[in-house]
């Protein structure tokens, strides 16, 4: 039987609450219902709330997946392409939708506009109706760009009344009211748990699952803690054009026009940590929770885990370079997960304060933390501000917005200048600190990870702790082997004696 692909489309994500996607599907099942002879691909192509006119569903959206398809030859000749109506398919420059379509067509594919029956294949561009699909493909990226224009306008508009200090209305994040008002249904609540946590060292994929209400996964959630709106502030965006091709940089950035859902110190803090975990990504633990703790001596890389079987009794930990390859490491030695456990039990305490205690700031230091989040938020602003400059020196608005963000920049760090350095570690209640050490184990490794704790593996047994946190030499051991009297693995200190872990 030929087959029949389906492709669906819509610009907003707003629609995927309304009645766009469900129309598509009975447009496509009508279609397939009169149509007996051919079978659904059992692959979905969609790029739901992906814009057709900026290129993205074609460049790293499910079009572009679809047409790779189609070239690789995956597809026989006499299949049929799906989609609502051309603009479903492209709402791109004439040109290039007609691009698009005769790589479709010269496959033997060919494409079908349900809302009026058309069936295009390739002697539609040879024949009156190319005239007719350039008429629809020219209609479609004519309204794409009223559109545009539209809604960029309307954005201008508000734009000045919230710098004038004025109440807008606007789509909103999901903590806020559409007046900018933090909504009654505990979303905002849960947005500064989510921060909280963040920064307190659980994981971004377990916060995704737990407030899995609030975001679709990982991206959207850390999109959240990125959008300055938690602190009230309005990021607008700009579309530039480079090198022939449509961008959205950072554009201005208007103060106070929502209600604050957190901190500004906590808000910054977080972007800080969200810098190291794009320079230094984490090994995000799932059901071992010492992984990315455990390094090995020899060539750095992390200790993995080894389920017990039949040849090995317990769960082992190994390096993984080693386990790839003899002659990636040196380092072969094997070591029990309750002896690397127990290690861990042994040296983290005083790591783990450390580490909680750089969660609770004091007042000096949040307020540097803030100025400098803001002054990195402004260079942000200007970097942006610099490729208008650039490319239009004569835009004297881009010029002079350019000027008051250095002016403002300028003055923040002369705040941050003028605030006195002090080094006292902040006091923390111990109650709390046990309360937090004996939680969750997986935010307590996470947190240690980030403050750059590890237990450092030798190929000779020897394990030890890759830098002290107090004043008392870090944590170093020798596991030895298994004790089959006590059943029990034997431990030599440094200093002299034993211990036996169970």
């Amino acid at each position: 039987m030929p087959i029949a692909v389906p492709y669906v489309r819509f610009s907003s994500e707003r629609q995927s609450y309304g009645s766009s996607l469900d129309r598509q599907e009975t447009l496509v099942a009508n279609w397939l219902a009169h149509h007996p002879d051919y079978t659904r691909y059992e692959r979905k192509f969609e790029d739901l709330g992906v814009s057709g006119s900026s290129g993205k569903h074609v460049e790293a959206g499910e079009m572009g997946k679809l047409l790779t398809a189609i070239d690789d030859g995956h597809f026989p000749a006499g299949t049929v392409v799906l989609v609502e109506a051309m603009d479903r398919f492209s709402r791109l420059p004439p040109m290039d939708t007609l691009n698009h379509l005769r790589s479709i067509v010269e496959a033997g594919i060919d494409l079908v506009t349900l809302d009026d029956g058309q069936r295009y294949d390739a002697k539609s561009l040879t024949s009156n109706s190319l005239l007719y699909l350039a008429m629809k493909a020219q209609a479609a990226h004519e309204f794409a760009t009223r559109l545009s224009d539209f809604t960029v306008g309307s954005y201008a508009e508000r734009a000045k009344e919230a710098k004038a200090g004025n109440s807008i209305k606007r789509r909103n994040p999901f903590w806020l009211t559409s007046d900018g008002e933090l909504k009654q249904d505990g979303s905002p609540e849960a947005l500064e748990q989510v921060f909280t946590a963040f920064s307190n060292g659980t994981p971004l994929r377990a916060l995704a699952v737990q407030y899995a209400q609030y975001f679709g996964n990982r991206q959207s959630l850390k999109h959240a803690l990125r959008n300055p709106a938690a602190i009230g502030h309005w990021q607008r965006t700009l579309t530039v054009e480079v090198d022939g091709k449509k961008k959205r940089i950072l554009g201005e950035l208007i103060p106070s026009v929502f209600k604050p859902a957190v901190s500004e110190e906590l808000f910054y803090q977080v972007q800080k940590l969200l810098d190291n975990l794009a320079d230094q990504p984490p090994t995000v633990a799932r059901k071992f929770p010492l992984a990315g703790l455990l390094q090995c001596a020899e060539c750095g890389a992390n200790m993995v885990l080894l389920r017990q079987n039949a040849r090995q009794q317990t769960d082992a930990v190994r390096c993984y370079r080693r386990m790839q390859s003899n002659d990636k490491c040196t380092n072969q030695k094997t070591i029990p997960v309750p002896v690397v456990g127990w290690f861990y039990w042994e040296t983290r305490k005083p790591h783990a304060l450390r580490a909680y205690q750089r969660t609770k700031l004091p007042e000096n230091t949040r307020q540097r933390i803030k100025l400098e989040g803001h002054i990195a938020l402004l260079e942000k602003r200007q970097s942006a501000l610099w490729q208008l400059v650039s490319m239009d020196p004569d835009n004297k608005d881009a010029v002079a917005s350019y000027g008051a963000l250095t002016a403002e920049k300028n003055g923040c760090k002369a705040e941050l200048a003028s605030l006195p350095i002090v080094g006292d570690t902040p006091v923390v209640s111990m109650l709390a600190f046990y309360r937090f050490l004996n939680g969750d184990a997986f935010a307590i490794a996470n947190l240690l990870q980030q403050d750059g704790y590890r237990i450092i593996c030798h190929r000779d047994g020897t394990l030890e702790v890759n830098r002290s946190a107090d004043d008392n030499p870090a944590g170093k051991v020798k596991y030895v082997g298994y004790a089959r009297k006590y059943k029990k693995w034997t431990i030599e200190h440094p200093e002299g004696g034993t211990s036996l872990v169970p």
